[in-house]
């Protein structure tokens, strides 16, 4: 008789470490883009209406912060809960526990937002116009917040199952859709400027609906609301501590604004962070989605040392290139594009070198970051994100605002970046925690 050979399994190639976190990244910068695009849309039908009705675009959002805040740190905890899971079990009350809490945190500010905004524009806000704007713009906000906050958690669930096709392209539909109905209610049928919120709150909801129906194999059976409670109170700490990460990133940029207004001699300089703020917020785009994405390959099977430096050498190389097109362009083409002279142009000049100099770092700490958080360690990341910008950022501007330097003002900026750069590396986790062991098998009778 001849010996049979046992057939050898066909083994799969498991893609590099680098396109599972582009995979997961790619998605979640175009869904970001078109976000942008939205906000554009809106501004652009808005300046129709006149220079008082752009500058009352402002006021809004900024009072929302709240709204934002809680946002982005709900998401994250979603998605690295989601694709964590062991179970379909976990995962489906990760999805529903998620949901829940965005729509209960939603309906909260919403309330609280109702009774008390009306009153702080009516004391902050002068101008009879902009106020007026403002108060119809918010109702609108408001309104739509609960939904607006449900549809960013479940776009994070859809991220985190890999789902993001469907979701992009809703996305790609909802630009197109908010442009005509922007023109639609603010001159078709004559709301104004509270026309362009009544859009995007429109389509905030039609958003909603959407991705809750895209996840419904995740809603399927009966929703336990004691279930989703328990959950929300296993992640509580770690959506408390994103939701402090969040606000020291937005307070550090609102300390400034602040600082600059006190004195009317530094409006120039005013003008220069107002228009680096602007680019910087597209720069921070990628940054977001690779620590998303990083923390969520993270929760999978641990990578290897090797695609670690494989992936932060891709980073590198990438980031080094945006470097040196970001200072490029800061020293040629960037000041005359928003019109900068004088000091402004000098300012901001040196603002944007600083954020191209931090951008390397900025991206390559996003590597460790996401890992931090993959571990839960999100207390790590919070307390070095406190250092980078008030124990060093905002006390080196402050000098430099003082001493009229603005080398020395926005060196802190690249300065803290590296700092933590270092030390979230220096502490990056070596093990993320253990997955709960599979049910040992009872030995059968007949062995």
């Amino acid at each position: 008789m001849t010996a049979v050979t046992p057939a050898t399994p066909a083994t799969t190639a498991v893609p590099s470490l680098g396109r599972r976190v582009l995979a997961l990244m790619g998605p979640m910068v175009v869904a970001s883009v078109m976000g942008q695009a939205i906000a554009q849309t809106d501004l652009w039908v808005i300046s129709t209406l006149g220079e008082q009705a752009v500058a009352a675009a402002a006021v809004p959002q900024r009072l929302l912060l709240l709204d934002s805040i809680t946002a982005m740190a709900m998401g994250p905890v979603v998605g690295l809960s989601v694709a964590g899971a062991v179970t379909a079990h976990a995962r489906r009350r990760a999805v529903q526990g998620g949901l829940v809490g965005a729509t209960a945190a939603g309906l909260l500010i919403a309330a609280i937002g109702l009774a008390v905004l009306p009153y702080l524009v009516n004391t902050l806000v002068a101008a009879p116009g902009i106020r007026d704007n403002t108060q119809s713009a918010l109702l609108w906000l408001l309104i739509a917040t609960p939904v607006r906050l449900a549809q960013f958690v479940g776009a994070m669930a859809l991220f985190a199952l890999r789902r993001s096709r469907p979701l992009l392209a809703l996305y790609a539909v909802a630009v197109v859709a908010n442009a005509a109905l922007d023109w639609f209610f603010v001159h078709g049928v004559g709301l104004g400027f509270a026309g362009a919120y009544a859009a995007t709150s429109v389509i905030a909801a039609l958003e909603c609906v959407v991705t809750v129906w895209l996840l419904r194999d995740h809603l399927s059976l009966a929703l336990r609301l004691r279930d989703s409670a328990r959950w929300l109170r296993q992640v509580a700490r770690s959506m408390i501590t994103e939701w402090g990460h969040m606000l020291s990133v937005i307070g550090f940029e609102l300390i400034l604004v602040l600082a600059l207004t006190l004195d009317a001699s530094w409006t120039d300089r005013l003008a220069a962070f107002s228009a680096g703020a602007v680019l910087t917020a597209t720069l921070h785009i990628p940054i977001t989605a690779l620590v998303n994405a990083t923390g969520m390959v993270c929760k999978g099977e641990p990578p290897s040392a090797r695609e670690w430096r494989n992936l932060r050498g891709g980073v590198l190389a990438v980031s080094a290139a945006v470097c040196v097109l970001v200072a490029t362009a800061a020293w040629t083409v960037l000041p005359g594009l928003y019109d900068l002279h004088g000091t402004a142009a000098t300012w901001f000049t040196w603002l944007m070198a600083a954020q191209a100099v931090a951008f390397p770092f900025r991206l390559l700490a996003a590597t460790a970051e996401g890992r931090h958080k993959a571990a839960d360690r999100f207390g790590v990341v919070l307390r070095l994100r406190l250092l980078q910008e008030f124990g060093i950022a905002l006390p080196v501007f402050l000098v430099g605002l003082l001493t009229d330097n603005g080398i020395l003002a926005w060196s802190g900026i690249a300065l803290g970046c590296a700092v933590n750069h270092w030390l979230l590396h220096r502490r990056t986790p070596t093990r993320l925690p253990a997955a709960p062991a599979p049910p040992v098998a009872a030995p059968s009778r007949d062995a």
